[in-house]
């Protein structure tokens, strides 16, 4: 109980997803589904200020990855997953020149501030195992989504998400600690969530055909 109540890595996760979803929540009030920009600067503003990131420990997480190969390719197994989706969107998506720019800036940026806080950050600092700490990160993982990106995404939000995001926390989780670097497992949170057409379901535009 100690460990629980006085971790910073225990309670900041919790912590993060209910600002997140107290933001969200208003601002879909306002704005509907582009709830989406100020919950993504907000949540990013928030990972910044909790792992408070530095040149050293920016090198650090993204140095070479090491030990075997298995590790290094292991974080691209769910992206291969979400290229059914990513065929399927661009033939029913409309693309224009702001959703495309929102687009961009989303895929640098959010894959590195996710897996800063939630491999990188929260797999070093919480108080347990191995495995108990996996299953804690991946579980704050999942929750978040659905209780922030959830609030106005019809797609985040439907049970056809709980395995997929499930499976990436813990693919990604043990790559991580395997290899010692976020370096691969950042390329691949970006390439799934350019597959997912992340901007198009976050405003609805596209709802994959299995939800």
């Amino acid at each position: 109980m100690q460990k629980l109540t006085k971790s910073p890595a225990v309670i900041a996760p919790p912590a993060i997803i209910l600002f997140g979803f107290l933001v969200a929540l208003t601002a879909n009030t306002f704005i509907g589904a582009w709830a989406f920009i100020p919950l993504a600067l907000v949540y990013w503003l928030s990972i910044i200020c909790v792992v408070k990131p530095d040149r050293t420990n920016l090198s650090k997480l993204l140095k070479k990855p090491q030990g075997s190969l298995v590790w290094q390719f292991l974080p691209y197994f769910p992206a291969l997953f979400t290229l059914v989706a990513f065929v399927w969107g661009l033939r029913v998506i409309t693309i224009t020149p702001l959703l495309t720019v929102l687009s961009i800036i989303f895929i640098l940026v959010n894959p590195v501030m996710e897996e800063l806080f939630w491999r990188g950050w929260l797999l070093t600092h919480l108080p347990w195992g191995q495995a108990a700490n996996i299953t804690y990160s991946t579980l704050m993982f999942t929750i978040s989504h659905y209780l922030m990106w959830g609030v106005f995404s019809l797609t985040i939000r439907s049970s056809m998400m709980l395995m997929p995001l499930i499976i990436m926390g813990v693919i990604w989780s043990i790559a991580f600690l395997k290899s010692a670097s976020l370096r691969h497992c950042i390329i691949a949170h970006a390439l799934v969530d350019t597959f997912n057409l992340s901007i198009w379901v976050f405003l609805n535009l596209y709802i994959p055909p299995v939800v």
